[in-house]
C-alpha cells in the first residue's frame, strides 16, 4: 500500500511539473496540485474562466464530501483564489 501511495505522489508531482501550472513552486499551486489530483487529473487553471471555475469548485466540494475527502475551508479558499488569479 505504501508503495502504491508513493507512486501516486510521484505521478501527481510529475504531472503538475509537466503541465507547468502557473507559479508551480508557490504554496497555493502546490496545494491546488495536491488536493485536486486526489481524484482526477490536474486541470490547468487556464482551462476555464472564473465563473466556470466557481461552479466547478461547488461541484467538487460536494463530491469531496460524498467521498469522505475532508478539505478544510481555508484550503478551499486558497484553491479558489489561485484559480481566480490564473483563470482564462
Amino acid at each position: 500500500m505504501r508503495k502504491v501511495l508513493a507512486i501516486m505522489c510521484i505521478l501527481a508531482v510529475g504531472t503538475a511539473a509537466a503541465m507547468e501550472i502557473p507559479e508551480a513552486d508557490s504554496p497555493d499551486a502546490k496545494l491546488f496540485a495536491a488536493r485536486c489530483s486526489i481524484c482526477h487529473a490536474l486541470p490547468h487553471p487556464k482551462r476555464l474562466d472564473w465563473p466556470h471555475w466557481r461552479h466547478i469548485l461547488k461541484l467538487m466540494h460536494r463530491r469531496a464530501k460524498e467521498r469522505g475527502v475532508n478539505i478544510p475551508p481555508e484550503e478551499w479558499r486558497r484553491i479558489a483564489a489561485y484559480l481566480k488569479r490564473h483563470a482564462r
